[in-house]
């Protein structure tokens, strides 16, 4: 199928990962998300179209502004790359007829990795406003599931995280853990059912443990009391269960 060839689908996807940049942006910062011309975040400067280049504007403007010189986030092309490789992932790994309904599910996705890395919030329109889209997308069957497990996925995606949290904070006193992974882990149920939820939660509590103490040993801090995004670790295990669910239930069942 000529639509996979890399040559064509990758530079697409770039783009599409450089507007989910403008989208995840904008709805942290109240801003319209299809009005406006883009502009330097720190000088306002509207940007020229050989500005916006996916990745490569990023390198020859050197990291840096070309009217203002201050530095560009690294969170501009690590999406707009990171979007290019999991939607080509599936796209070769995921039957054809559910492609429309996860690109929508992988999209929300990046944004919601974008947002948390940047301000640690995740916006409800990239969550909990796309439980709607689940349903639709269920009976249209461009997702595997039927709609009582996405009712069920999402319902029980919720309350587990919710139960969770409100354990911590009522064993420590401190919040450890958003409304907004709360919310995030619904959708994740809306798209994977409540087996998705759950692998995702192994995969993500597995990698977001691994990264704490890397970041520990590595800074020298004698503390527990860091911040650490749980939701890109939360997008991150959907996105394998959905990509790689089979040899990820084996390995599971095999421990």
């Amino acid at each position: 199928m000529i639509f996979l060839n890399p040559i064509i689908l990758i530079p697409l996807l770039l783009c599409w990962g450089s507007f989910l940049n403008v989208v995840a942006y904008r709805l942290i910062h109240d801003g319209s998300i299809f009005f406006g011309r883009s502009q330097c975040i720190h000088c306002h400067h509207q940007l020229a179209w050989y500005h916006l280049i996916p990745v490569l504007s990023y390198i020859f403007l050197q990291k840096k502004c070309a009217f203002c010189k201050k530095t560009i986030s690294w969170l501009y092309p690590f999406i707009e790359l990171f979007t290019a490789l999991c939607l080509y992932l599936m796209f070769t790994n995921v039957p054809a007829q559910f492609w429309f309904g996860y690109f929508i599910f992988f999209s929300a996705l990046m944004v919601t990795i974008r947002t948390d890395l940047e301000t640690f919030m995740i916006s409800r329109f990239a969550t909990l406003f796309l439980l709607p889209i689940a349903f639709i997308l269920s009976y249209l069957e461009y997702i595997p599931l039927n709609l009582e497990q996405v009712i069920l996925g999402c319902i029980t995606g919720y309350f587990f995280l919710l139960a969770i949290s409100s354990l911590y904070y009522w064993l420590t006193g401190r919040v450890g853990m958003g409304q907004g992974d709360i919310e995030l882990l619904s959708l994740i149920g809306a798209f994977c059912g409540i087996e998705g939820w759950w692998i995702t939660i192994v995969i993500a509590s597995s990698l977001g443990s691994l990264s704490g103490i890397i970041f520990l040993f590595c800074s020298g801090k004698k503390t527990t009391k860091i911040q650490i995004p749980f939701g890109p670790f939360l997008a991150f295990g959907a996105m394998s269960y959905v990509l790689w669910q089979t040899p990820l239930k084996s390995l599971l069942l095999a421990l």
